[in-house]
């Protein structure tokens, strides 16, 4: 025998040997990936919900006492984990009932005098709920209700002091006094689609606000939002159950559409005066956010244009109403990112703020004082600032996330606000998240890498290790088929790097061929490839024989503006572009079947899966679109003009996004999935695209939700969507 042949064998012995380990492994099934073992906390527990008490050292959670039946809370020592009861709730009785206590969740009054509990929940949209609130005294141990109204209420909070609770019930807002009872109500002119505190659909949606009115830091005085419906075009939801249909309307502003009319008012509580603040004549503008700053007299107040590329900070004079501009970013080539972790910090200390800016074409935190001038650029590079936790107690260092050592990772360090002194804090590769106390005084630090299952640590301000919360269940993980995530590249037509992530069947062997699985959103800003432990649903579709695909498209984020703004004005035209050729060069693999391709996306990804399938050119075969904006046009103001301006403003680009326009193009096996309730991205959208496809002479699957909504599916239905449309996937790919 020779050397060759010895290592040709032993190298045959062990693929073989791996294939013998990996057939006595459990495959991974759907339920495990949806509610499983796996799904439920491989990773390891960690501290769950816990809030930070105002001394930056310690935090509260809740327990439930054997026989008891409501949970009270706990005072934890961050360092040592050591626990003591703080709040008694054993024994306590609902306001006027026998049976016990019981809460939802519960907030503390900023002097830790008070808590807010939340008693029940009804929800509205995706982040607005209406309910019933109960405020516990723990000086007097007494639990005392909140008025109700009989629709419930909404935005509940307590003052900074803890002398009072506020509250909207009728579109109007309202305050109770917690030592006397009484009820006060601050404005009473909301009507029909006018509304004073909330927010209608769009800015809820798009902007990520529900709650829209703000105590002053002194308690004095309430700063809210007053919304103006009226000239939003109405859209109407129907529910299918019914013997006789139920119809409900709702103000959805479409691309060109009127939008909500927006004015910022004060309201003093001892004359309940209200004061409105200057937002300058101009009305079809957006007011996304206001906050005290350190001055109690003092409302900063965000005034964005229609295109979403100016955007100004105004101070406003909460006594007079008058304002000024402090700054002012402009964007030519893109938009103005609102959404942004790092935005907007007031110093207590000094009369200064942090601001976060692209304008350098990365996102990075600058200091100013309170006329507006730029005291110093805190961070700079070639990388993004993507959340600032906060600053030390004394104020002197600056806590951030960024980007710093790869894109495909997040790590915390601190910074003086002169820019000096930066350190890097973490020091694991991978994905980190934090919880950080007030004060910086501790953080939790949980992280994972593709190499590595999700732990978690408490660390001291410093970087020093205080204690560990959990570590991962290696064990679990063995059990199973368990296959590592791959993190590649691959370089565009036009010379692009693109980041990527492949897994690939337990069973793999590279002289056979795979169908492959691309999973794709593709939204901008977004990022699907991360150094991150893998999804429990991509192993187990990995374990149905698939190689799954991801790729990090232009207009993603993480990596400054030349990337993210290449999208602009055209959604959907590169991102499909991106997909479609890196399908093509992974086709050229020799253990990768080119005509076995697939491709399946939600929301923002069902857009991408279908438009990908549309200008594929062949190389996709078969594709899963679940609710997707099938024309930019259908969907709302806020999101489509901020990536696309108006349809009048850019035509060509709409089109050129558009499902509608290329329907004609249609190869291969495409799959349609709706919620016939979707509030979000209307079922018009499916109802068009098929009209579309059928005057076109081209088949189609599609399956409806009648009662769901962006979602699809419900808790009964969750699986069964799941389980159907990765069978379609199966059934046209292997």
């Amino acid at each position: 025998m020779t050397r060759s042949l010895r290592i040709l064998l032993l190298i045959a012995f062990i693929a073989s040997a791996a294939l013998t380990a990996q057939a006595q492994k459990k495959a991974i099934t759907l339920a495990d990936a949806m509610g499983g073992e796996l799904a439920m906390g491989g990773g390891g527990r960690g501290l769950g919900a816990i809030q930070w008490l105002k001394d930056g050292v310690s935090y509260t959670i809740t327990k439930k006492d054997s026989g008891a039946m409501t949970s009270s809370i706990w005072k934890v020592d961050a360092k040592t984990g050591k626990e003591q009861l703080l709040v008694d709730l054993r024994g306590l009785k609902k306001i006027g009932s026998d049976k016990s206590f019981s809460y939802l969740s519960y907030t503390w009054s900023a002097d830790e005098s008070k808590i807010l509990f939340a008693t029940s929940r009804t929800q509205i949209w995706r982040r607005s709920n209406l309910g019933e609130y109960a405020v516990y005294d723990i000086a007097a141990k007494k639990l005392i209700g909140v008025i109700n109204h009989e629709e419930g209420l909404r935005n509940v909070k307590l003052s900074p002091d803890g002398k009072w609770v506020g509250y909207v019930a009728k579109d109007n807002i309202w305050v109770m006094n917690l030592a006397s009872g009484a009820e006060t109500q601050l404005t009473n002119d909301a009507q029909e689609a006018v509304y004073n505190g909330r927010f209608g659909w769009v800015y809820e949606e798009e902007f990520s606000i529900v709650d829209g009115w703000q105590w002053s830091p002194d308690s004095k005085r309430i700063a809210f939002w007053q919304e103006d419906e009226r000239k939003v075009p109405e859209f109407t939801l129907t529910d299918w159950k019914p013997l006789h249909l139920e119809l409900t309307k709702i103000r959805y502003p479409k691309p060109g559409d009127a939008n909500p009319i927006e004015k910022i008012g004060v309201i003093a509580l001892d004359t309940k005066k209200i004061t409105w603040m200057d937002l300058g004549a101009e009305t079809d503008i957006y007011i996304p956010r206001i906050a005290w700053t350190s001055d109690a007299n003092t409302l900063s107040i965000h005034r964005l244009n229609r295109l979403q590329n100016r955007l100004e900070l105004l101070f406003a004079d909460a006594s007079t109403g008058a304002t000024r501009t402090v700054l002012e970013e402009k964007r030519d080539n893109g938009w103005i990112e609102i959404e942004n972790g790092a935005a907007l910090k007031f110093l207590k200390t000094k009369k200064q703020f942090l601001w976060a800016s692209e304008r350098d074409g990365w996102n990075h935190l600058y200091l100013y004082d309170m006329t507006g001038k730029q005291l110093a650029q805190v961070t700079k590079g070639n990388w993004e600032v993507t959340q600032t936790p906060g600053l030390s107690a004394d104020e002197k260092w600056l806590y951030y996330v960024s980007t710093e050592v790869s894109p495909l990772e997040r790590h915390l360090y601190r910074i003086k606000l002169d820019g000096s002194g930066k350190e890097k804090l973490t020091e694991e590769e991978g994905s980190h998240t934090f919880n950080v106390s007030p004060g910086c005084a501790f953080y939790v630090d949980t992280w994972s890498s593709t190499k590595h299952p999700s732990m978690s640590k408490l660390f001291e301000g410093d970087g020093d290790v205080a204690r560990e919360i959990s570590q991962p269940k290696t064990a679990l993980y063995e059990k199973y088929a368990w296959v590592p995530k791959e993190l590649f590249t691959f370089t565009t037509s036009d010379g692009l790097v693109l980041h990527c992530s492949m897994m690939k069947p337990p069973d793999f062997d590279p002289a056979k061929k795979y169908p492959l699985y691309f999973d794709v959103y593709g939204g901008p800003g977004y990022q699907n490839v991360r150094n991150s432990w893998p999804t429990c649903m991509h192993e187990y579709l990995a374990n149905e024989g698939f190689i799954v695909i991801e790729v990090d498209n232009r207009g993603g984020g993480a990596r400054g503006t030349d990337f993210k703004f290449r999208v602009y004005k055209q959604l959907g035209k590169l991102e499909a572009a991106d997909y479609v050729e890196c399908a093509k060069y992974l086709s050229t693999m020799p253990y990768v079947d080119k005509d076995r391709i697939g491709i399946w996306g939600w929301s923002y990804g069902g857009t991408m899966s279908a438009l990908s399938m549309l200008l594929g050119a062949d190389v996709f075969k078969a594709a899963v679109s679940i609710a997707p904006v099938v024309d930019w046009r259908l969907y709302d103001t806020i999101y489509a003009e901020r990536y696309m301006q108006r349809p009048s403003d850019n035509p060509d680009g709409y089109k050129a996004g558009s499902c509608l326009e290329h329907a004609s193009k249609l190869k291969g096996k495409l799959l349609l999935i709706h919620g016939g309730a979707d509030d979000n991205v209307h079922l018009q959208n499916h109802m068009q695209f098929v009209d579309k496809l059928q005057r076109a002479g081209k088949q189609y699957d599609a399956r409806i939700y009648p009662s769901g909504d962006h979602s699809v599916a419900d808790g009964a239905t969750f699986l069964g969507l799941y389980e159907y449309f990765v069978n379609y996937m199966k059934t046209n790919l292997k």
